[in-house]
């Protein structure tokens, strides 16, 4: 009798089994259905994020060599100033001295 009662137990604890796995493969199918279009539109702004990255990354490096341009640019204005200011200086004590001659020799 106990071999009996352990094979009918078997099969239907195989068959409660397998019913489990039908209802969660329907389950299943049944969500992929429900979530995939969600997914698929994640997808398409995460691709859309991406690209905008991109752009923006594109943009910074650009902005980067204009700001480093117009460091040395204004760099180079300044040395510039600093050398007409210098070379003004220099045409006016050139004058002075000029002047201070003309008025000995008059």
């Amino acid at each position: 009798m106990g071999p009996v009662l352990g094979t009918i137990a078997i099969m239907i604890s195989l068959t409660a089994l397998w019913f489990t796995v039908e209802a969660l493969r329907r389950i299943d199918l049944r969500g992929d259905g429900m979530v995939r279009p969600h997914v698929r539109g994640l997808k398409g702004r995460m691709a859309e994020t991406n690209t905008r990255i991109g752009d923006l990354e594109a943009r910074i490096s650009q902005l980067e060599t204009r700001l480093m341009a117009t460091h040395m640019e204004s760099r180079a204005a300044r040395d510039l100033a600093e050398e007409t200011r210098s070379i003004r200086h220099g045409l006016a004590k050139s004058r002075q001295a000029m002047q201070r001659v003309n008025t000995y020799n008059a």
